[in-house]
């Protein structure tokens, strides 16, 4: 499937952001992400042994968790469209790789390259608001999924009171982008991540695409006044 622009801007953006990845948004979030890290991986219900796939993985932070949930006997598989990240993200798994098994792929949300009825669990962590069509990135979550299998998106919103939501918006527009070229010498990066957040959709219209493309029960949760929000959903056994 050939690279979408805004796959091409967004490879370039991790690009030069990498190397400060992690400390970046640790900043920006005042430590949260690492919260509603842990929140989503709970919601995958993980067992030993399971067959799990992390899509745009990024520094693999989100796979650690996995790989640490389903243990030596089960397989993690970390999937990203930027090779700096990817790369960042073996140095992050190097201790864990040794003793569990994770495999790192360079590839497309849009058109993930293992067969149907692949994995137990799929968990996407920032990268539905990313992708360059949403529906068709949670079509290849369906068909790698087991029957029976659970989606887990975890991704950026916005509050949903007004006043929060003005004051919210006020400062992913500067404070992020002012960090961001402080430490990596670029806040385009970061003044995308707040347009980006500002025109995703409601987390109910998430929902309803995710029913929209078979998934059922589907449930979401708003985190730290709807700044963060993970969906879940399943798809049908046999």
């Amino acid at each position: 499937m050939p690279v979408s622009f805004k796959e091409q801007r967004l490879t370039t953006y991790f690009r030069k952001i990498a190397p400060h990845y992690d400390l970046v948004n640790t900043l920006i979030s005042f430590g949260l992400h690492h919260f509603w890290r842990r929140f989503a991986v709970e919601k995958a219900n993980l067992h030993p042994g399971q067959q799990v796939l992390d899509v745009c993985c990024g520094t693999g932070l989100i796979t650690k968790d996995l790989a640490q949930k389903v243990g030596p006997r089960g397989y993690v598989a970390g999937l990203d469209l930027s090779l700096p990240m990817l790369k960042i993200a073996a140095k992050n798994l190097r201790e864990l790789s040794r003793s569990h098994r994770i495999q790192l792929v360079e590839g497309n949300a849009m058109d993930l390259p293992f067969p149907d009825n692949s994995f137990d669990r799929a968990v996407i962590g920032y990268g539905l608001r990313n992708v360059a069509d949403m529906r068709q990135a949670l079509r290849e979550l369906y068909r790698v999924l087991k029957p029976g299998g659970r989606i887990v998106g975890l991704e950026l919103g916005k509050p949903r009171y007004p006043l929060l939501n003005k004051l919210y918006a006020l400062y992913s527009a500067t404070f992020p982008p002012l960090v961001g070229l402080l430490l990596t010498g670029d806040k385009k990066p970061y003044l995308y991540l707040h347009r980006s957040v500002q025109a995703y959709p409601s987390p109910a219209q998430v929902s309803a695409i995710f029913g929209q493309i078979g998934f059922t029960a589907v449930q979401y949760y708003e985190l730290s006044w709807g700044i963060a929000t993970v969906h879940t959903g399943d798809k049908p056994g046999l």
